[in-house]
């Protein structure tokens, strides 16, 4: 199977998956700033940008991938983060919000993502994962200190 048909068959299912999820134009204020916040990461985040870990996460900072045995720290994502960069490419990516929720300084959001990505070997690859991400309010701006999930299982 081509990576364009692979393509079009997880955009489909993704529609139909998705579909019904939160729409932004129903979210508050507070709800809209904070996946625009998400979504802005997750372009840095393609485009090899790292600033984002200095600019958006936590010193205190605490997630697990599912690809991991364990929690990592702020420390462990710059290191993974310069890896990663050098050794995969994003292609294409669309991430699908389900839901968010905020009470006072905290805010949860949960999200499903699609992307096509590309390994040093040049060898393509269609993927779709999720997340659950804890953001705080510190000093008048989100942060992330926790997130949990990752690429689906493979079939």
């Amino acid at each position: 199977m081509s990576i364009r048909s692979l393509s079009l068959g997880v955009a489909s299912l993704a529609l139909v998956a998705f579909g019904p999820a939160a729409s932004a134009q129903t979210w508050s204020a507070e709800q809209q700033e904070v996946w625009r916040l998400e979504e802005q990461q997750w372009k840095l985040a393609a485009a090899k940008d790292s600033s984002w870990i200095e600019t958006m996460v936590h010193p205190g900072l605490s997630y697990w991938d599912t690809a991991w045995p364990a929690p990592q720290t702020k420390a462990s994502l710059l290191m993974w983060d310069r890896y990663n960069n050098s050794s995969s490419t994003v292609l294409q990516q669309e991430v699908f919000p389900i839901a968010i929720t905020i009470t006072g300084n905290v805010a949860v959001v949960q999200y499903r993502y699609a992307i096509a990505r590309e390994n040093y070997k040049k060898d393509r690859e269609m993927v779709t994962g999720r997340y659950m991400d804890v953001l705080i309010k510190d000093g008048g701006r989100w942060l992330f200190i926790a997130w949990a999930g990752g690429d689906d299982p493979k079939k």
